[in-house]
C-alpha cells in the first residue's frame, strides 16, 4: 500500500527532526541529523543548511510493515507558505506538528484552514512534551477551541481505548453508536470505523512526544500505519495515466525536473505525456524517471499509481497542474514580491 503523507508545522515546532525519526525508526536513513545543527537528511538544499531552517519541500520514502511511504517534509516559515502549499495537491494524509511549550500559533491556523480547504486527513502530534513549560491539556484546550472540537487524544493501545475514546468515536458514527448500546464494545469494529472517520475528516487523532528526545515516535507510526489507508487503482495503461505536478527543479546539470503525484495507471520511460497550457495542445515524451530519497535518486523505467517521482524532458508543466482528466489545482497562499531583479534577457536564468 502507498501512502504520501505531509508533515507541517509553525517554524521551530521541530517538524524536520520528527521526520528524521520517522526516517530512522524505519531504517531509511542510519544517522538522524538537526536542522539547527545543519545535517538533516531532508534538509539537503544549501539554502536549507545555511538559515537553519527547511525552504525547500523535500521528499524521504521508507517502508513500514506492508506500506511504502512517501514523505514530504514542507517549509514551517510563513514567507515559504506556497511551497507548502503545492504539496498539498498530493497527500493522502498530513501530520501537523503542535508545540507543546507554544501551543497553537498564528500559522498553524493557516495550515489546518488550508488542510481543510484541500480535504487532507490530518493527525496532529503534540512535540515537545519534555521542554519546561509544556501542558498538554493547555494546547488540547486550544486545539478544540482553535482548530476543532473533534479532536480524539491517544494515550492508550488502539485495541483496548478508554471509556472515554470509545463513547467519542461511537457517538460519530450510527453503527458505532448502536453497536455499543446494544452489545458494547467491539474492538476491532471500532478500529475500522475509526478509520473511516478519520479519512472523511469527522475526527482528528491526536498524540503527543518528544521528536527530539524521541519519545511517542514510535507509537505515533504505529498507531498512523494502523489508521491510515489509500486504494490507488492500477490500470496498467499509460492511456489512462492521470497525475498531479507538484514541484520543479533543477539539477546541477541544468536539466528541468517535473515531480509529480501518480493518481492512476503507470508511465514508463518514452511514453508520450499530453498536456495544454495558455490554450495550446503540447505532446512531450519522458526521457528519464527519477525516484528521489532526499537528494539522491534513482533512475526506474516505470511508476505506477501511489508514487512520487521526477521526470526528465518535460517542459512546460507546472506546479498544480493535473495530467489526464484533472483540473489546475487552485492555490490560496500568494506569493508577494517586494524587489525585482533586472537582467539581461541573453543570460540564462538558472544563473542569476
Amino acid at each position: 500500500m502507498k501512502k504520501t503523507i505531509g508533515i507541517f508545522a509553525h517554524v521551530d515546532a521541530g517538524k524536520t527532526t520528527f521526520s528524521e525519526q520517522l526516517l530512522y525508526h524505519t531504517k531509511s536513513i542510519k544517522t538522524r541529523g538537526r536542522v539547527d545543527h545543519k545535517e538533516a537528511f531532508l534538509d539537503s538544499h544549501n539554502i536549507d543548511r545555511e538559515r537553519g531552517i527547511t525552504v525547500f519541500s523535500d521528499i524521504g520514502i521508507f517502508n513500514y510493515e506492508d506500506s511504502e511511504y512517501y514523505l514530504i517534509d514542507t517549509p514551517g516559515h510563513i514567507d515559504f507558505s506556497p511551497e507548502m502549499e503545492r504539496a498539498m495537491g498530493v497527500l493522502d494524509y498530513a501530520i501537523l506538528l503542535i508545540s507543546a511549550v507554544e501551543g497553537v500559533q498564528g500559522h498553524t491556523e493557516t495550515v489546518w484552514q488550508l488542510l481543510r480547504k484541500n480535504n487532507i486527513p490530518t493527525f496532529i502530534f503534540i512535540n515537545k512534551t519534555d521542554r519546561e513549560g509544556a501542558d498538554l491539556q493547555k494546547v488540547i484546550h486550544e486545539i478544540r477551541n482553535n482548530l476543532s472540537s473533534e479532536v480524539c487524544l491517544v494515550e492508550e493501545d488502539l485495541y483496548n481505548l478508554s471509556n472515554e475514546n470509545i463513547e467519542f468515536i461511537a457517538e460519530r458514527n450510527e453503527e458505532l453508536l448502536e453497536t455499543y448500546l446494544g452489545k458494547g464494545y467491539d474492538n476491532y469494529l471500532w478500529v475500522d470505523k475509526l478509520k473511516e472517520l478519520i479519512k472523511s475528516e469527522k475526527i482528528f487523532i491526536v498524540l503527543k512526544g518528544s521528536a527530539l528526545l524521541d519519545e511517542g515516535v514510535k507509537e505515533f507510526l504505529e498507531n498512523f500505519n494502523s489508521l491510515s489507508y489509500t486504494n490507488y487503482e492500477e490500470i496498467k495503461d499509460n492511456k489512462c495515466f492521470k497525475g498531479r505536478v507538484f514541484k520543479i527543479k533543477y539539477d546541477e546539470k541544468g536539466n528541468r525536473i517535473t515531480f509529480i503525484k501518480a493518481l492512476q495507471g503507470e508511465l514508463k520511460v518514452k511514453d508520450e505525456i499530453i498536456y495544454s497550457t495558455n490554450g495550446e495542445e503540447i505532446r512531450e515524451k519522458i526521457n528519464e524517471i527519477r525516484s528521489y530519497n532526499g537528494n539522491k535518486f534513482e533512475s526506474k523505467d516505470k511508476i505506477v499509481s501511489g508514487e512520487i517521482f521526477g521526470i526528465i524532458g518535460i517542459s512546460s508543466l507546472r506546479a498544480g497542474m493535473g495530467i489526464g482528466v484533472l483540473d489546475l489545482n487552485e492555490f490560496f497562499m500568494i506569493p508577494t514580491l517586494r524587489a525585482k531583479v533586472e537582467f539581461d534577457k541573453s543570460i540564462n536564468p538558472r544563473e542569476v
